[in-house]
C-alpha cells in the first residue's frame, strides 16, 4: 500500500503498538520457560548454578615490555 492511497491510515509513532505489529506478521515471543530451556541446551546446566566468571591469569614474566614514547628536546624540534 502506498502512502498516497486513500486507505492508508497514518499512526503516530507514540501510538504504535510494536508487539501487535510483530504478531501480525507471525512473531510469537518466547516464554520465560522456553528461554531458560534454550539456554540450558546451549550452555549445559552451568547456567542454573551461581558461579563466578572465569578469569585468565597473566604471567607477568612473559609479557612484552613496550618502549615508552621518545621525548622531543629542543635539538630535535629545531629551535
Amino acid at each position: 500500500m502506498r502512502i498516497y492511497d486513500a486507505r492508508f491510515k497514518y499512526t503516530p509513532s507514540l501510538n504504535t503498538d510494536i508487539a501487535s505489529t510483530w504478531r501480525k506478521f507471525g512473531f510469537k515471543p518466547t516464554t520465560e520457560a522456553e528461554r531458560i530451556a534454550r539456554q540450558r541446551r546451549l550452555y549445559g546446566d552451568a547456567t542454573t548454578t551461581a558461579s563466578s566468571a572465569s578469569v585468565t591469569k597473566l604471567d607477568l614474566a612473559k609479557r612484552k615490555v613496550r618502549a615508552g614514547l621518545p621525548i622531543a628536546d629542543k635539538k630535535t624540534i629545531g629551535e
